[in-house]
């Protein structure tokens, strides 16, 4: 497998790891019954056969879940580029596991982190993948100079 599969395998996780945040704010709000739009409401009390009023904001940790993937997006599609990057100049498959790895190994950490309200851990795995990617970033450098 050369590091540009292990690139699509690590877009593909970091997707599914997204994915699954999501799914925590959609159960939360059908768990505590809690909805923002009016519309969402309606159709809720529907399916529970009885009126369900909106909310004036989201259940807390549905909010959270929604800082969570604010933050996905701020960091998982540079880190991607980043790798695609590192991939098309020809790093390294095992450095590009390291990379690749560490980075979602990272991600998820974050995220479980967050959800559960816990620092340090979450500013730590914050900062590891961060530093992977900056490490990344100046190999890939590094790699394209040397062309």
């Amino acid at each position: 497998m050369d590091t540009l599969q292990l690139w699509l395998l690590c877009t593909v996780f970091l997707a599914a790891k997204m994915w699954a945040n999501s799914l925590v704010q959609g159960y939360c709000r059908l768990h505590y019954r809690q909805f923002v739009n009016p519309e969402d409401a309606c159709w809720a009390g529907q399916v529970v056969g009885h009126s369900l009023p909106p909310v004036s904001q989201d259940h807390p940790l549905v909010e959270r879940a929604a800082r969570c993937w604010r933050n996905d997006l701020e960091n998982i599609p540079m880190f991607l580029l980043v790798a695609l990057g590192y991939g098309l100049v020809g790093g390294d498959r095992s450095w590009g596991a390291v990379y690749l790895g560490t980075f979602a190994i990272a991600r998820v950490l974050h995220t479980l982190c967050y959800l559960a309200a816990l620092q340090p851990w979450r500013f730590l795995a914050y900062l590891l993948g961060v530093g992977v990617m900056g490490m990344m970033a100046a190999h890939s450098i590094h790699l394209a100079l040397a062309l």
